[in-house]
């Protein structure tokens, strides 16, 4: 070997022993890495096993449509005041049961306000003019026959008078000496005043009446005038007669009647009655308390049955039918089910922000002891039911761009399949399409990260 050769030799040396340090490193990190994926894969493995699963059977599944409301009574009432006054009597304590029209409250009598006073003297009024009414209409039948006896007789004599008025005639010739009379009579009057002659002109004065025709007109006007006035009397008279001839006026009657039922009506205002069959849930006053018109009084309910109104949006609302079974599950009872009926569908819609929904309203079985009127409920109506039909539960389904997939375990791995859904329930879900075996197992709430490092490990 020459010397020209030794530097060669120790290069090639050199980088031999970089290409070892390189395959070492890289044996150690690939060492490290499928260190760490078996590490990772027994994690997975171990967690997995944890996981819940359900075999995938065909069973019935009853579609349900859900919402939340709050519970309320078959009816309730809140009561106020039409009156001011103090309390005098309080004849129930909160959650007795009372019957319709049984008095709460009364006021006290003696401490009435002015207007009560008024109403007990238009009773008192009416009560006296019912009384009275017949004999009151005895003495008005008597009364209207003399008006009527009367008057036809004043009418007899107005009559005659106009009668003799309008035959009467007088000569041109007499007409204008008894004018002549007049003026001469009252020109000695105002030469000589005294009592003799002023009593002269007022006789020629009527003897001038007498036969001037404006004063015979002007006297035919006034006759016929009180001949018409007497023909209306009568004719009104009569009416009245004709009213009352077998009995009291019906009109005047009825307006007794409706003056004694509007102080009655007033009167009542003394006291709150309960308005339906119910237990009363508030009262406002005790005994003594002063209190104002308008003021609420108490409150009643009637708790013989309870409801709860469920939004359903227009989308579901024609599946739902009167006479459905409902579910009811409320946050004070979670480890309950009640249940109930649909009892009524609401047919016009109400548009909140866009979205229209439709009132249903449930009724509660008979069994909803400890349920009160305020809790709020969650509610699943169901709707349909569906047999021998494959099914998943809710919690196994994932979606994905629009599309839904469930996990099946198969050789000790999941695997990702997609499936066509259908109807659900609150619980389950319909599928009506899978490449899915019978008994196969379908990972419940399969974490996500979980399942894409299986599907990472298998690829």
């Amino acid at each position: 070997m020459s010397i020209t050769d030794r530097p060669q030799l120790k290069k090639k040396k050199k980088t031999g022993t970089r290409l070892l340090v390189i395959f070492i490193i890289l044996a150690l990190i690939a060492g490290a890495y499928f260190v760490n994926q078996e590490r990772l894969r027994r994690a997975n493995e171990e967690a997995l096993a944890q996981l819940e699963t359900v075999p995938y059977t065909r069973e019935t599944l009853t579609s349900t449509i859900s919402g939340a409301g709050t519970i309320r009574p078959r009816q309730s009432a809140t009561l106020y005041w039409q009156t001011s006054g103090f309390i005098g009597e309080v004849n129930f304590e909160v959650a007795e049961e009372v019957a319709a029209n049984t008095v709460l409250y009364r006021l006290d009598g003696s401490r009435l306000p002015a207007e009560m006073l008024q109403a007990q003297l238009n009773l008192l009024n009416a009560q006296t003019g019912l009384q009275n009414l017949t004999s009151d209409t005895d003495l008005q039948r008597v009364t209207l026959q003399n008006n009527l006896t009367n008057a036809e007789n004043t009418l007899t004599t107005l009559e005659q008078n106009l009668l003799s008025l309008t035959d009467r005639e007088c000569t041109d010739w007499r007409l204008s000496n008894l004018q002549t009379a007049y003026d001469d009579a009252l020109e000695n009057y105002r030469t000589w005043s005294t009592q003799a002659r002023w009593l002269q002109v007022q006789a020629a004065r009527a003897d001038l009446d007498y036969c001037d025709p404006e004063v015979i007109a002007s006297e035919i006007d006034s006759l016929n005038s009180q001949i018409n006035l007497q023909k209306q009397n009568i004719a009104a008279w009569q009416a009245e007669l004709e009213k009352i001839a077998d009995g009291p006026n019906s009109d005047t009657r009825e307006k007794l009647e409706l003056q004694l039922k509007l102080a009655e009506k007033q009167l009542e205002s003394q006291a709150i009655k309960a308005p339906f069959d119910g237990t009363i849930t508030s009262l406002t006053y005790r005994l003594g308390d002063m209190v104002s018109t308008g003021s609420p009084a108490a409150q009643i309910a009637d708790l013989s049955e309870l409801f709860v109104d469920v939004p359903i949006s227009e989308v579901d609302i024609p599946l739902i039918k009167v006479g459905q079974e409902a579910e009811l599950v409320f946050d004070a009872y979670f480890d309950q089910t009640f249940f109930g009926t649909v009892a009524e569908v609401a047919t016009i819609g109400v548009n909140t922000a866009g979205i229209v929904n439709y009132n249903v309203t449930i009724r509660l079985d008979s069994d909803h002891e400890g349920i009160r009127p305020g809790m709020t409920v969650g509610v699943n109506i169901l709707v349909e039911e569906k047999p021998n039909t494959y099914t998943v539960p809710a919690e196994s389904i994932v979606s994905r761009n629009g599309n839904y997939f469930v996990y099946v375990l198969r050789g000790g791995k999941p695997v990702e399949v997609e499936v066509k859904i259908g109807a659900y329930s609150s619980r389950k879900i319909e599928v009506l399409q899978a490449d899915i075996q019978d008994g196969e197992s379908i990972l419940l709430s399969p974490p996500v990260s979980l399942m894409d490092s299986f599907m990472q490990m298998g690829r």
